[in-house]
């Protein structure tokens, strides 16, 4: 089959999204070119800082029925105009990265029932995925808590060996917090070079073997982890990252992104390019209050239908049932506290589920990991009726 068509209106030099959306195996067309040729297109880039007339119409173009799926773009000063937005449309706030924009409408393709494009233009089916080449194949997953301490490291870490367990496919845990650096604490792995000391070297640099020699292995379990480095204060540029993402995604089944608990472009920029979001929640009211934050931004800017909510330490604090009322959404999964034994597990740098493996918390996070590895089978606890604390949600204005 041909590639799918992107009707790509930006303002500006499109010259560099062009070219990685042709790499990951799109046909981008601007609207002129799409009006010649008569052409379909699969889905619809808007960048909601061209002119507004220009915007309502090439807006109605696209949702003729049937509506084609559309990513809106917005800047600082721009804004939804009438009739702008839709039920299967996304929303992505600028600047958003030529790879960023790649994997966004990745992500619109499968959530609009289709399949990915591979690079040679043809399309893969879901038996094929595992071994076609496509731009971005592999599943990534962001572990993200807006709040330090919950638990967000213990989670990706024992995540990533499980999906490794289940497997036996190639996984990477991606050590992705920002200046701090925490999976090699707590896990024990081969020092190597990291991210951080590519910092400074050309983009050219950044190759297949770079991000090879980067990685160490963790013995016991085969788990690939893409490590900080020796530098945790070194800056490391969003344009990394995402090169890195790239490479990860290309070469493994399965990506575990820890993320750093902020706010920054580079969280942000993880954050849009993830399949899935894992929130990592305790049961306390200052978790909740963050995670409420973080959770009314993600439905502004169109991430809220990939995230999933994971309550850490959840037999201690609010009631489940009531922190989903309070976050009005579903609970995916419940991690039982052990602190005693997760702390004897970070600090012989070992896994939870490999140290202890009988320990109801093991089980837990076992059943973390098959919410990737086994999604059919994911049960979720509906939210119900809502506490004092839901008064708690505040505005996205505060975030």
């Amino acid at each position: 089959m041909s590639r799918p068509v992107i009707l790509l209106a930006l303002a500006g030099e499109t010259a560099a999204y062009v070219d990685a959306l042709q790499r990951a195996g799109f046909d981008p067309v601007d609207p002129e070119l799409l009006e010649v040729t008569g052409r379909n297109a699969d889905l619809g880039v808007i960048d909601c800082e061209l002119d507004p007339a220009t915007v309502k119409y090439l807006y109605d173009v696209l949702h003729v029925d049937p509506a084609i799926p559309t990513l809106l773009l917005l800047g600082e000063d721009s804004h939804l105009g009438p009739g702008i937005g839709a039920v299967g449309d996304e929303v992505a706030l600028k600047p958003l990265l030529p790879d960023a924009l790649v994997y966004r409408l990745q992500a619109l393709l499968i959530r609009s029932g289709r399949s990915l494009p591979s690079e040679s233009g043809t399309w893969a089916d879901d038996d094929g995925l595992s071994s076609a080449a496509i731009a971005g194949e592999g599943r990534v997953i962001s572990v993200f808590a807006p709040k330090g301490g919950v638990g967000k490291t213990t989670i990706s870490i024992n995540m990533a060996v499980a999906l490794r367990l289940q497997t036996r496919a190639e996984v990477l845990l991606f050590d992705a917090d920002v200046g701090v650096g925490n999976v090699t604490s707590a896990l024990d792995v081969p020092p190597r070079l990291g991210l951080a000391d590519l910092a400074d070297s050309h983009p050219s640099e950044w190759t297949d073997t770079a991000f090879d020699h980067a990685v160490s292995i963790h013995a016991e379990s085969g788990l690939r982890v893409l490590t900080w480095g020796t530098s945790p204060g070194q800056s490391i540029p969003t344009e990394l990252l995402l090169a890195a993402l790239r490479w990860a995604r290309g070469h493994h089944s399965y990506v575990i992104v820890d993320l750093h608990p902020g706010y920054d472009e580079r969280t942000m920029a993880m954050l849009a390019v993830a399949n899935e979001i894992f929130l990592v929640v305790t049961p306390e009211v200052g978790s909740i209050r963050n995670s409420s934050q973080f959770l009314e931004l993600a439905r502004e800017i169109g991430l809220a239908g990939i995230v999933r909510v994971i309550v850490n330490r959840a037999n201690h604090g609010i009631r489940t049932d009531d922190l989903a009322a309070s976050l009005d959404m579903p609970i995916a999964a419940t991690v039982m506290s052990n602190g005693p034994k997760a702390v004897v597990a970070a600090n012989q740098g070992r896994p939870i589920i490999t140290m202890f493996p009988r320990e109801k918390i093991s089980d837990d996070l076992h059943r973390v990991a098959r919410l990737v590895s086994q999604p059919d089978d994911a049960t979720e606890t509906e939210p119900a009726r809502r506490g004092w604390w839901a008064r708690l949600r505040p505005n996205t204005s505060n975030v």
